[in-house]
């Protein structure tokens, strides 16, 4: 794992379990849109994972009513020792362990009760989608989008026609003087 990854990464698991601890669902959205920018430049997994996984969380933690269900413990318990298992192993520059406490989340999930199973399936699902709009959004293809995912690229693309995200202009450069002169208006010289 590249030095630049790995640094992003701990800093962002490490805001992660703040954010649960202190039960902020918008620093965990805000952690995941973080995370995504730099994850369309460099296509590394484990950001694009991470990236996922806390904006799946944020929507899980917002939902207070799945804490009523009997898998609501365990889910809980599982997101924050795998969490800080991961940072642990990262800290020490333990790759395998790092990937499978971040697996351990999606694992649990298979262990709940029926309905909250579903419901952060599709959780996690809605966020694949919704973190794959702001790739391709980033200028990755709605193809290689959907292969870094795992998701569909029909499905993507739908999501993406609804968000109009297709439609915006791409930016333009000025030329260097054109700049000058903007900068000139700027300071009034």
């Amino acid at each position: 794992m590249d030095e630049g990854v790995k640094k992003e990464i701990l800093e962002t698991l490490k805001g992660s379990i703040e954010a649960i601890a202190k039960d902020d669902v918008k620093k965990l959205r805000d952690l995941s849109n973080r995370i995504i920018n730099s994850s369309s430049l460099d296509q590394d997994e484990d950001v694009i994972t991470m990236a996922v996984m806390l904006y799946s969380l944020s929507k899980i933690y917002e939902r207070t009513d799945y804490r009523k269900y009997s898998g609501w413990k365990l889910l809980n318990e599982t997101i924050r020792n795998s969490l800080r298992g991961a940072l642990f192993a990262l800290e020490n520059s333990d790759v395998t362990n790092f990937e499978k406490n971040m697996k351990n989340i999606l694992d649990v999930i298979d262990k709940l009760d029926n309905k909250l199973k579903s419901y952060i399936k599709d959780v996690i699902h809605d966020a694949q989608i919704a973190r794959g709009s702001r790739l391709y959004e980033h200028g990755l293809s709605l193809g290689r989008t959907a292969e870094l995912l795992g998701i569909d690229k029909w499905e993507l693309t739908e999501y993406v026609s609804k968000t109009g995200i297709a439609e915006v202009k791409e930016g333009f450069t000025l030329t260097e003087e054109k700049r000058i002169k903007s900068l000139r208006r700027l300071f009034n010289e």
